[in-house]
């Protein structure tokens, strides 16, 4: 039995406080929180990538961690909300005599930005059963080894599910944080070991069969068949298809396919990339999307020279507006980036089988020892067009439940499906999203009806700053801004209908956080009820019992 430490007196944990506090002889420290009279002790760090969790805050019964808006629920640890993939630990603790005891074992899972491994069993969640044939004779099937795959087949095991898990991905790699690549690790501040998301030992204990290195070439409805390349038909009793997406390569740009010019998708693209980039004195980066600007911000470092082409006015003009595409052009510009807006490339030029320059449009030539394709990426569903009807932009209709037909489920970058604020039909290529989508699939599959309510959320990082979406707003009528933008210190609000459908922040995290929780309940007050002064905190919490 664990000894107990005296951490502190009571009267030094108000209620609503969230505070770390050391333990003795340098040992571990211990976050404690109090809500509605009761202390609650956990590890100080959120497992995804260490943030911490003093900084975050507790809404209706759960710890937000104040990066990415992982959650856990404050009464057991348990992680109900991505992108961290595992519980945080919990600790013992009682009030006697005006003390605060907690009972910290000698080495608590340490909380980095590599995520834990520890197996499901030890998190709280229900293992597989140890018997050599499955407790359960279904087998379900997961196409796509990225964000709502993996999330999918951890869900699937934790909910119970004692049947056959296989989870088929076209990639060599185990499931990695595709997040880091064009950020930390285009940047070399990562390397390739904190990439996976789970170790290979992770996948044996909880009995989930990985298929790297396969192809999927269709699906067989009426047979309940997924069809893969060199390899017999793989019978499914539930189906996930979560393959994400694929990059636009500009097949018809003359010089397209010259050595030097990458896309940016895979680690392998990283680390082609990298390899590119690494004497490189000029780089053109082809697109402002947000893998072009992140792109951008990693590589314009070690005396290269980055230009990038955009064929709108500012960047991100579609999705965030002139005032913010504005901000974060100056701020590119500010650490030396060059930019050629509004202009079209031609062509791409080449000497000695490699990429010299890119044209413009207006017969300017750029040049470039690299050439970075940032122009976007489409669903990878060109093995599905025989089995479904496909959308327009190779999406896959599904409804709230992410059903796409019988037994078939479809998460992540693929699916359209219906916004619970508005209801409309939306794809959206997000992270997090993904992970949501995977959990939510998963549940579903179990037989579990749950509808996906979650208000969207995205975070992107250049030069150290960091921009925080929730909501989705694909046009609007009026933004209206609190802060100064130009100065990173910001909440811009999207307003389409007289209803607030998006908001963006900068220098502004705790609102932020509560605003994604408001957005998800829709409870966001009407735009004319906006104020400098809002006590976003207070209209988050105000229906927690």
């Amino acid at each position: 039995m664990l000894s107990e430490i005296d951490l502190t007196d009571a009267a030094s944990l108000p209620e609503g406080a969230i505070q770390t506090f050391p333990t003795p002889h340098d040992g571990p420290k211990v976050l404690l929180t109090r809500h509605q009279g009761q202390v609650h002790a956990f590890a100080p760090n959120c497992p995804h990538y260490g943030a911490p969790l003093e900084k975050g805050k507790v809404v209706n019964g759960k710890l937000i961690c104040p990066w990415h808006h992982a959650c856990f629920k404050l009464d057991s640890g348990h992680l109900c909300e991505p992108p961290a993939l595992d519980d945080l630990p919990t600790y013992a603790v009682r009030e006697a005599e005006g003390r605060i005891l907690v009972q910290v074992p000698p080495s608590p899972p340490a909380s980095t930005d590599k995520p834990d491994t520890t197996p499901t069993a030890e998190l709280g969640g229900t293992p597989p059963p140890a018997a050599a044939a499955p407790a359960d004779p279904r087998t379900f099937v997961i196409v796509g080894g990225g964000a709502a795959g993996e999330f999918a087949a951890q869900t699937l095991r934790r909910e119970g599910f004692a049947g056959r898990v296989v989870l088929v991905s076209a990639e060599e790699q185990l499931p990695y944080d595709r997040t880091k690549l064009s950020k930390a690790y285009l940047a070399g501040k990562a390397k390739p070991e904190t990439l996976p998301l789970r170790e290979a030992d992770f996948y044996a204990q909880q009995k989930i069969e990985r298929r790297q290195n396969s192809r999927v070439t269709g699906v067989d409805l009426g047979k309940h068949e997924v069809q893969l390349d060199g390899q017999p038909p793989l019978p499914y009793d539930q189906l996930l298809l979560a393959p994400g997406s694929t990059p636009n390569l500009l097949p018809k740009l003359p010089g397209h396919d010259l050595p030097g010019v990458l896309p940016l998708r895979t680690q392998a693209d990283a680390e082609a990339l990298l390899e590119a980039t690494q004497t490189a004195k000029h780089v053109v980066i082809i697109g402002a999307s947000f893998i072009g600007m992140e792109a951008a911000s990693s590589l314009v470092s070690e005396g290269r020279a980055v230009t990038v082409i955009a064929q709108e006015k500012v960047p991100f003009a579609r999705i965030l507006g002139l005032e913010i595409g504005a901000m974060f052009q100056a701020l590119h510009e500010e650490k030396g980036v060059k930019f050629e807006v509004e202009a079209e490339v031609t062509a791409l030029l080449g000497e000695q089988g490699h990429v010299t320059g890119a044209q413009l449009k207006t017969g300017h030539t750029l040049p470039a020892d690299a050439v970075v394709l940032g122009v976007g990426v489409r669903p990878a569903t060109e093995f599905l067009k025989d089995a479904f009807t496909l959308d327009k932009d190779g999406g896959l209709s599904v409804n709230a439940q992410l059903l796409a037909a019988a037994n078939v489920y479809a998460a992540g970058d693929i699916a359209r499906f219906p916004l619970a604020a508005t209801g409309q039909p939306a794809r959206i290529e997000h992270w997090r999203l993904a992970q949501q989508h995977g959990a939510v699939a998963a549940r579903n599959m179990l037989g579990q009806l749950e509808e996906f309510t979650a208000a969207p959320f995205f975070w992107t990082q250049q030069y150290g700053k960091s921009l925080r979406y929730a909501g989705h707003a694909e046009q609007w009528d009026t933004i209206i801004y609190h802060g100064e933008v130009a100065k990173q210190d910001f909440l811009a609000f999207y307003v389409q209908a007289d209803r607030i459908t998006a908001v963006a922040g900068m220098g502004r995290d705790a609102d932020m956080l509560y605003i994604t929780e408001l957005l998800g309940q829709g409870r966001m007050p009407a735009p004319a009820a906006l104020q400098e002064n809002t006590k976003w905190e207070d209209l988050a919490v105000s229906n927690q019992v």
